[in-house]
C-alpha cells in the first residue's frame, strides 16, 4: 500500500509532463539522432527503469524461495531421522521443547509424583501490599 502512495504521484507527474510536452524535439545520443517529444521519452525511460527494478526484485524473491524450499527439505529430512520412541512420548506441559530423556523432564516428573503422593498440599502464600496513606500537601 505504501508503494502505491509513492508510485501514484510519480505516474501522475509523468503523465502531466508527457501531456504538456508534445512538441517534437531532435534528440541525439552519441551518433544516433531521432525526433521525439520529451514527454514520450520520459514515459519510455520510466517504463524501462520500472521493468529493470521489477526484474531485480524478482531475482531476489526467487533466491529467497529457493532458500525456503531447501530449508523445508532439511526440516523434513531431520524429522524423518527422529527416533520413533521420542516423537510419541508424553511430555510435561511446561517442558514441551525438552527431549523426553532430559534430566529436567525426569526431575519435573519426580517432583510431580512426590507432590501427588503427599497428603498435605501447600498453598502459595498471599502477600498483601501495605496500605497507602494519603498525606496532606504542605501549606494546606
Amino acid at each position: 500500500m505504501i508503494r502505491l502512495f509513492i508510485t501514484l504521484p510519480v505516474i501522475v507527474a509523468l503523465i502531466i509532463f508527457a501531456a504538456c510536452n508534445q512538441a517534437p524535439v531532435e534528440l541525439s545520443w552519441l551518433q544516433w539522432k531521432w525526433t521525439s517529444s520529451p514527454g514520450v521519452l520520459a514515459l519510455l525511460v520510466a517504463a524501462l527503469l520500472y521493468a529493470t527494478g521489477s526484474a531485480s526484485v524478482w531475482v531476489v524473491v526467487l533466491r529467497q524461495m529457493r532458500r525456503a524450499r531447501r530449508a523445508e527439505q532439511e526440516v523434513r529430512a531431520l524429522r524423518a531421522r527422529l527416533p520413533e520412541n521420542d516423537t510419541g512420548a508424553a511430555r510435561a506441559p511446561g517442558l514441551t521443547s525438552a527431549p523426553a530423556s532430559s534430566p529436567m523432564v525426569k526431575a519435573y516428573e519426580a517432583e510431580q509424583a512426590t507432590a501427588a503422593a503427599s497428603p498435605v498440599a501447600t498453598e502459595p502464600a498471599v502477600v498483601t501490599p501495605p496500605a497507602i496513606t494519603a498525606e496532606k500537601p504542605p501549606g494546606a
